[in-house]
């Protein structure tokens, strides 16, 4: 026959030393639908060390294999393999082995048990078939290959070779060229099934094989589902997430659009989990390895509709989705736009953030806490193929800045426990953190003493801001609302707050001494020590003349902390995936506010211009509530749900359940703060709340470029 047939091959350990991290190109872009030969089939795609392969599943032709192959996929059991043997003009084979946690020899992945053979398709050029014993028709399990030539003798061989899927575009696409580069790839030795590995150029064998020498596959996700004419286009990320016997974790998600959308939970592990050894059998797979990510969810949400799913209930761990233990940031891609709110319940209290849209190599966290009883964590989402060190600078009120830096795989989580860093002071101080890779970066901050308050918030990106807004502020006795500014620059800034109010009082400004910043400084005023705010709603602007710096506020009311950065940039869509109203206990321990803010007059530079808005809740069962208002330039709005008695007709109807999408004319800024004391899901005291800006959408403009846009 000319070439040996792709069999599974036996086991085989060789000796490797420790991981680098790779340099490749940034991924391809999505396919289009009319590239596949049916728009119903799935597609995956392989990110490797030469390039993204794009494969479409025949998902009739192959149901078994398909699910066999989708099952290993959305368990993340082909991350971080490699391509373990490549014959010339013949097949490239993977889906057997990584590189072991110790950094020295192989470890094979977990085996699920065989399935029967489906062939019912040629070995054509450019397909993916199973691999299997030889000689063992029903044995395939977790290994696959590429068909690099037409393989047709394959048809023959013990009732044939299943093929599931091409790559996208057939031998004229993209992906068919990453293939016919890998074909020209060099290959070693190192013994069966290892005889025919393929290496890069510059692989020395006798220093061991290193990781950055080997045709490795990062990651392997599903990009487009089955039965659907449309790509997963959209992302969401979230870096925090962990599952344990006092935590319930919901993850809302809301359509504000008019068509269905897909989509799928992606949980990113920061750590590698223990795996039975040497590895599990077909029929003995160990339940608790998990490598790095886990699809724990997929679905659709109805047009105008709020969604969402349960990642796991403190009191009811049978229906966990995750691990229970292990730190984990969260991703949702989706085939449209939705909102994604993150809705944790820990140490007693209540934290929720809106999911990032966006990635960036810089995030800053103005507001981060050390001391008795308080515990506060960076977290940070590596979102590329790559893996990278991250370094974190803090800054103080006084004295020089500390650097910390840390290594994070491709793909996985990474953070800092502030706590267990002795090397930091007591007290309140400022983060930076960057990395050479696109990064999400979030800070939790639980109080511990007291009434248990607690908060997440993302962190901000980019580098700083002359404007900002915070369009929600309140004060009243009991009631702390404070902003910390961090000038990471080398020349000072001197911070001018302003006031607008909407009770008829006049704007007023003041430029407190204590927010005069020196180069690299940081400061945290309390808002609530200026007597003319005392018993008002207001929305604050911050201006630092030529200096950009990054402002974030905290809240303190109802024995909880709230935490959010202040806006710098204004949008015509704000989303809030998370809504929710009780009518028999709004006003009394449920209080739901979403505060706008028209930026449109002359400070921003800007003449004067009305924004009409309107506030559209979208409930489970798919009805919408309209709330219309205009908000003079320059002026600010406070729409109480808990007061308005369209929401609480709906509440006293029965829908309880919605998501937020406020909609403008122009760009506004737009907050929502969301305070249940009245939950109760095991817990000791799972009751607080989060306020959090949202995500921007439609037209969105800096604020430092309001007068500029259009």
């Amino acid at each position: 026959m000319g070439k040996p047939k792709p069999g599974l091959g036996a086991d085989a350990v060789c000796a490797l030393e420790g991981l680098e991290a790779r340099m490749l190109l940034d991924s391809a872009p999505l396919p289009s639908v009319g590239e596949l030969l049916n728009v119903n089939n799935t597609v995956v795609r392989f990110e490797t060390s030469m390039g993204d392969i794009d494969i479409e599943l025949f998902d009739s032709a192959a149901p078994v294999t398909v699910n066999n192959f989708l099952g290993y996929v959305r368990r993340g059991d082909y991350d971080r393999t490699f391509f373990h043997r490549l014959d010339d003009d013949f097949v490239v084979q993977g889906g057997l082995a990584r590189i072991a946690p110790s950094g020295t020899g192989f470890a094979e992945i977990p085996r699920r048990p065989p399935i029967v053979n489906e062939f019912n398709q040629s070995n054509l050029q450019g397909t993916i078939a199973m691999a299997r014993v030889g000689g063992q028709v029903n044995s395939a399990t977790s290994q696959f290959f590429f068909n690099l030539a037409n393989n047709t003798f394959l048809d023959t061989v013990d009732q044939g070779f299943t093929v599931f899927g091409r790559v996208v575009g057939g031998t004229s696409g993209r992906s068919w060229m990453v293939l016919q580069d890998i074909n020209n790839m060099m290959t070693s030795n190192q013994g069966a099934p290892y005889n025919e590995l393929p290496v890069n150029p510059g692989f020395n064998a006798a220093d061991g094989i290193q990781e950055n020498e080997l045709l490795v596959i990062y990651d392997v996700e599903i990009i487009k589902p089955r039965n659907v004419a449309a790509f997963y286009t959209h992302r969401y990320y979230y870096p925090e997430g962990f599952a344990s016997g006092t935590i319930t974790e919901f993850v809302p998600i809301g359509n504000p659009g008019d068509t269905t959308v897909h989509f799928q939970a992606i949980a990113r592990a920061e750590t590698r989990q223990p795996q039975t050894a040497p590895t599990p059998s077909p029929d003995d797979v160990d339940p608790q390895f998990w490598y790095r990510d886990q699809v724990i969810r997929t679905g659709t949400v109805a047009p105008n509709t709020r969604g969402g799913f349960t990642v796991s209930r403190s009191a009811n761990p049978a229906n966990d989705l995750l691990q229970r233990d292990v730190p984990y940031a969260l991703e949702i891609w989706s085939t449209g736009p939705l909102s994604v709110n993150l809705s944790h319940y820990d140490f007693g209290t209540a934290t929720g953030e809106a999911f990032a849209t966006q990635t960036a190599t810089r995030w800053v966290l103005p507001d981060v806490r050390k001391g008795a009883d308080i515990f506060d964590f960076i977290v940070w989402q590596n979102t590329s193929d790559t893996d990278t060190t991250v370094t974190v600078q803090f800054f103080f009120e006084s004295g020089a800045p500390q650097t910390i830096t840390r290594t994070t795989e491709a793909f996985r989580r990474g953070g800092l426990a502030i706590a267990d860093i002795p090397a930091l002071p007591n007290g309140r101080m400022s983060a930076v953190v960057t990395s050479d890779q696109p990064l999400v970066a979030a800070l939790t901050h639980y109080d511990n003493s007291g009434s248990k308050a607690g908060s997440t918030a993302l962190g901000i990106r980019g580098n700083g801001s002359t404007l900002g807004v915070l369009s929600m502020g309140n004060t009243a006795s009991g009631v702390i609302d404070s902003v910390s500014f961090v000038n990471t620059n080398t020349t000072g800034a001197i911070v001018t707050l302003t006031f607008i109010f909407d009770d008829g009082s006049p704007e007023f400004s003041i430029t407190p001494p204590a927010l005069f910043l020196s180069a690299r400084d940081r400061a945290t005023f309390n808002l609530s020590t200026i007597p003319q705010l005392n018993n008002k709603t207001y929305t604050m602007r911050y201006s630092s003349g030529s200096t950009p710096i990054y402002a974030a506020s905290s809240h303190e009311e109802f024995g909880d902390g709230l935490a959010t950065p202040v806006a710098t940039h204004a949008a015509t869509n704000h989303d809030f995936a998370e809504g929710f109203m009780n009518a028999s206990r709004a006003g009394v321990d449920l209080f739901e506010r979403i505060s706008v803010f028209n930026p449109n007059y002359a400070p921003f530079g800007v003449t004067a211009t009305p924004a009409e808005v309107t506030f559209r809740l979208y409930y489970t069962d798919g009805f919408v509530l309209e709330i219309t208002q205009v908000i003079t330039g320059g002026e600010r709005f406070d729409l109480d749900l808990h007061a308005n008695s369209q929401v609480l007709a709906q509440a006293t109807g029965g829908r309880q359940f919605f998501s937020i999408d406020v909609a403008s004319d122009v760009p506004v800024v737009a907050m929502m703060r969301h305070i249940d004391n009245g939950l109760g899901f095991g817990n000791a005291d799972p009751s607080g709340g989060f306020h959090t800006l949202g995500a921007q959408r439609g037209t969105v403009v800096a604020l430092t470029e309001l007068g500029t846009a259009g």
